[in-house]
């Protein structure tokens, strides 16, 4: 049996081939509920019949079934039963009385056939006042179910959580009356993000990307996160197609819109690849308007990671600024160099950088290594994700937002336990 660290990813198929699974949950804690949230791709409770607790203890088909005692529940999995909206399943504790460190102690178990296949126990060390927990995640990626360690804490207890997944809590019967409370002190990022907003309103588009990059950001709790963006662009010759067509201007422009959000310049560092790395300068919302086709380049014939991974590291080392870095590295293919790739990724894992890998699927592109970056060993946190889109590339904003920020928030935790910021 495997035992899992808080941050850890496996794919299902690395412990077994059942999809018929139990998951066990004991905690030692004098007020605790347990939990299952069926989510969707965007961590979003639509259906709320798909809230497994006390009160409803199955979803319609039983594909999610719970059982037990309040401190030892045990949830019964059917993985190809649930409806194709459902791909992500959230195992939680919460508690409205006390927090969730109070527990002495716990442990999630994954068990296929009776037969454990891993055990996750948890810290009550990493855990402060908060009063909910999330604790194990199944969740569907690139058509494969995978395992997420994920004991993140939040604060809030039940109707928190069910906000953050986007349900609704019913409404307390007798709310009490309004108490005056001095003013809360303003914002600075939100004093910076109406600058920035108002410069927008010179480049069409853009003031409704950078509200719509916000709303994602704060549903992961990352309203007031101060970060770096850095875009990494490739120009192998396969993406021609993507420079004429425009879509890598629009992907320039969600960068920024996320840069308008996180960084105190809204500016992003934009970095260009092929067989050798350079620097291509920042684009910002004074010139975004004509920056892609203004760029000066030849596509090369060959598709290198790592240099400019190294190129990245080394200038944010360098850098002034003591925000930490999202990394939003855009390719249609894999790498000719890959040990030195997993490398750097290790290497990086060690620093206060995000990576996020985005794939362009011309064709029949196996990303197969991107996939394996996304869930490399050895790395000190999780340093990175992966997900890709079809070209021509069609998403709407708030999906691709979505996913451009997605597992940006269990880093923001991490990397800070970690000591890394």
């Amino acid at each position: 049996m495997i035992q899992l660290n808080t941050g850890q990813k496996l794919k299902l198929t690395d412990l077994t081939p059942r999809l018929q699974l139990t998951v066990q949950v004991n905690v030692q804690h004098p007020d605790l509920d347990l939990s299952v949230f069926g989510l969707d791709d965007q961590r979003q409770l639509r259906d709320d019949r798909y809230f497994v607790f006390f009160n409803q203890p199955a979803s319609p088909e039983g594909a999610l079934r719970m059982s037990g005692s309040a401190t030892a529940r045990t949830f019964e999995v059917d993985l190809n039963a649930l409806p194709a909206s459902i791909s992500r399943l959230m195992f939680t504790a919460t508690s409205d009385s006390q927090p969730v460190a109070a527990m002495q102690g716990g442990e999630v178990t994954l068990l296929a056939g009776g037969q454990p296949l891993a055990r996750y126990p948890l810290d009550r060390a990493a855990l402060g006042q908060q009063r909910a927990l999330m604790l194990l995640e199944l969740y569907r990626h690139q058509g494969e179910w995978r395992v997420s360690a994920v004991g993140q804490g939040f604060d809030g207890g039940l109707k928190a959580l069910l906000e953050y997944f986007g349900g609704e809590a019913e409404p307390e019967t007798a709310p009490p009356p309004p108490v005056a409370a001095a003013a809360a002190p303003v914002s600075l990022v939100k004093q910076r993000q109406a600058v920035l907003l108002q410069k927008a309103e010179a480049t069409p588009g853009m003031v409704n990307l950078i509200k719509t990059a916000a709303v994602s950001l704060e549903k992961r709790g990352l309203g007031e996160a101060r970060y770096r963006v850095k875009l990494v662009l490739d120009i192998s010759a396969s993406m021609t197609d993507e420079y004429r067509s425009g879509a890598v201007d629009d992907l320039v422009r969600r960068a920024l819109a996320l840069a308008a959000r996180l960084d105190d310049d809204g500016q992003v560092d934009v970095y260009l690849f092929g067989i050798r790395p350079q620097r291509a300068g920042q684009v910002s919302l004074e010139n975004v308007q004509g920056f892609v086709p203004g760029l000066r380049f030849s596509f090369e014939g060959g598709t290198h990671y790592s240099p400019v991974m190294r190129m990245v590291r080394e200038d944010s080392r360098t850098e002034s600024s003591t925000y930490p870095a999202l990394v939003l590295f855009i390719t249609d293919g894999a790498t000719s160099n890959r040990k030195a790739a997993e490398q750097e990724m290790r290497d990086a894992s060690r620093e206060p950088l995000f990576w996020k890998f985005m794939g362009i699927e011309q064709g029949r592109v196996d990303f197969e290594f991107l996939e394996k970056l996304d869930d490399l060993p050895g790395r000190v946190v999780d340093n990175a994700d992966f997900f890709k889109v079809k070209s021509p590339i069609r998403l709407p904003d708030a999906e691709l937002f979505e996913l451009l920020v997605n597992e940006l928030d269990s880093w923001d935790r991490d990397s800070r336990r970690a000591g890394l910021r």
